[in-house]
């Protein structure tokens, strides 16, 4: 038997923590607040691939990389005002 409310909501669950600017926003906000990570998984925005991504915290950036299909993405760290 199909469940098509089930798959529904388990494919808006997946386009939810894909990659887009929205969530670079939200990792960018979640920065500016002072949070160091990111709670949610992060899955690679390759439709055939959507494996989660590897976030590495650097100094001055975010490495997002996916170890599956090679897709990666460089989030820099905003500089906070302060002289």
């Amino acid at each position: 038997m199909f469940a098509p409310e089930q798959r529904e909501r388990t494919e808006l669950y997946r386009v939810k923590r894909e990659f887009s600017p929205l969530m670079e926003k939200q990792i960018h906000d979640r920065l500016a607040q002072g949070q160091e990570t990111f709670p949610d998984i992060i899955t690679c925005p390759n439709r055939s691939c959507r494996n989660p991504l590897v976030v590495t915290n650097e100094k001055e950036f975010l490495n997002l990389t996916c170890g599956n299909c090679g897709w990666s993405k460089r989030i820099y760290k905003q500089k906070k005002d302060g002289g």
